[in-house]
């Protein structure tokens, strides 16, 4: 498997700066457990990460604590802030990603 990326424009509650952090995306057939990504932040290498759990879940889905914990904001902020990124987020399943820092 080649080495995956993901791109971070903010660093929500400086989840970036743990050993364990968050990042919801638009499912794909690329994530999967024990995948290896790069982590960048505003363009910038900033680490190495193995995903180490997903967990599937609609726009409807989402809750505060979920929310909370992966940018800083309750489930409203961030369905609008998703739904900016993706105009069509309310017909997307996204993807929980769970990283562990390597």
């Amino acid at each position: 498997m080649s080495q995956l990326t993901l791109h971070f424009a903010q660093n929500f509650n400086q989840k970036l700066n743990c050993e364990y952090f968050t990042s919801i995306r638009p499912k794909r057939d690329i994530y999967e457990i024990g995948a290896k990504m790069d982590i960048y932040h505003q363009n910038h290498i900033l680490k190495k990460a193995t995903i180490i759990s997903i967990k599937t879940l609609t726009l409807d889905e989402l809750d505060d604590w979920t929310a909370f914990l992966d940018a800083g904001m309750n489930k409203d902020e961030l369905k609008t802030l998703l739904t900016n990124f993706y105009p069509e987020a309310e017909k997307l399943l996204f993807n929980i990603l769970l990283l562990q820092t390597c």
